[in-house]
């Protein structure tokens, strides 16, 4: 990074933390003319701007946020740490967010900063400063304080073409994988149907005919540390897989293992968490054992049916409609017991035919590991051709303006795009 001019982050950005009014259930609002709450949940998976907001806040909350426009940055101060995002629209951002407003719009390119400030660079030099060990946290003197490079204007541009070229060939990659996701549904209603409106063409029960036991996860508290690593509501996602990014570990006695253990096969059940995500549902098959944490459910399938038929089912538009429908509230959260998902109506097919879709869904994750396993290389080679750009190792010329690729960046962008085009 020593190729271009470094400058403090506070001196390139007005940065200033947010606020919220308190008891914040108090502010909200659904009149047309409250502020723009801005939270987590309204970024949406890669996408680098916050376009529109799910709640509204009274203008009197205001004296108690911090008000952001369009253009400026907001960094997560913890969850996903440092992440980056421009701003499309205006609102109230609470202290969950840091806000990085440019001083002079005519020596900042936006989208040049969007790379640099998600960039492993950026994130390794929070790291070093942020306090905490296993919850990072930002504040205002931290960011002002790292140091960046601020290349010219003109290269900023420059950069910015090279590294959007390179970065919308790995979305190509992750929409290929984002379409197994829809595809794997598809393949659940083409053998089954609707699970109400088919129910006809197969006998009708509940999942209690298809469920041989139930076990809740462990109440134990994990910690950074400990022998086997414990699956979380968190770990589940919306669309019913594992995301095993963020875990903590727990120790379990022999006793506590044979309860609380999840292997290879075994079916997950989040009975508690927001009204919108209660009831995610997923497959484990992970080749070593984790523990399972209490919010979570094993589910064993009886002789019935298998647990790929169940998860579909549960994660289907028919499934999380019921369960957020029968969800109650406790605590501020929604909770569905193990009992209650016994109950919900279901079609009783075949077991043949359960198996059958269980293979069609094994083909589907064979072909999703070769896409992830291209994406991870695909992201490498896009931090590697980020790094350069920032240390000023690209070399420009007058065709780059016009689209035409820096030979210095050809490598980086052919190999991106060849594992892009991929037919695993």
């Amino acid at each position: 990074m020593d190729s271009y001019p470094l400058f403090r982050l506070g001196e390139i950005f007005k940065i200033a933390r947010g606020g919220s009014p308190r008891p914040i259930n108090d502010y909200l609002t659904d009149s047309e003319d409250g502020l723009n709450w801005i939270m987590i949940g309204d970024t949406k998976g890669e996408s680098k701007y916050i376009t529109r907001t799910k709640k509204k806040i009274r203008k009197e909350g205001l004296a108690k946020s911090r008000m952001v426009y369009p253009g400026d940055f907001l960094l997560t101060n913890s969850m996903s740490f440092g992440r980056p995002y421009i701003m499309s629209t205006e609102g109230c951002i609470h202290d969950g967010w840091l806000v990085l407003s440019p001083k002079d719009d005519k020596s900042i390119n936006t989208d040049f900063f969007y790379y640099l400030l998600g960039s492993d660079y950026i994130y390794r030099k929070f790291c070093q400063l942020a306090p905490g060990t296993t919850v990072k946290n930002l504040n205002i003197d931290l960011v002002k304080s790292v140091k960046v490079p601020l290349p010219p204007i003109y290269e900023q541009k420059r950069i910015t073409n090279i590294l959007s070229k390179a970065d919308n060939l790995r979305k190509m990659r992750q929409e290929s994988i984002q379409k197994l996701d829809e595809l794997s549904q598809s393949i659940f209603l083409e053998m089954f149907g609707d699970p109400i409106k088919n129910s006809k063409h197969f006998p009708v029960g509940t999942i209690a005919d298809l469920v041989k036991s139930t076990q809740y996860g462990t109440s134990q508290k994990a910690g950074p540390v400990g022998e086997y690593p414990i699956l979380r509501m968190g770990n589940i996602t919306y669309c019913g897989k594992f995301d095993l990014s963020d875990l903590k570990y727990i120790d379990l006695d022999e006793k506590s293992q044979q309860k609380y253990l999840a292997s290879h096969g075994d079916l997950l059940f989040n009975r508690t968490n927001s009204r919108e995500l209660v009831g995610k549902t997923a497959v484990y098959y992970g080749e070593k054992p984790m523990a399972y944490a209490g919010y979570l459910v094993k589910i064993t399938p009886n002789k019935n049916s298998v647990p790929e038929f169940i998860s579909a089912l549960l994660n289907s538009r028919h499934g999380k409609s019921t369960l957020k429908n029968m969800a109650k509230n406790i605590v501020g959260m929604a909770n569905i017991n193990a009992k209650e998902v016994q109950t919900i109506k279901t079609i009783i097919p075949p077991l043949d035919l359960q198996n059958q879709f269980r293979t069609r869904l094994e083909k589907l994750r064979e072909f999703e590991e070769k896409l992830l396993s291209s994406k991870e290389y695909m992201d490498q080679l896009f931090n590697s051709l980020m790094q350069k750009a920032f240390r000023g190792e690209l070399e420009f010329n007058d065709q780059a303006s016009s689209g035409v690729i820096p030979c210095q960046t050809s490598y980086f962008l052919n190999k991106i795009s060849q594992e892009s085009l991929l037919k695993p």
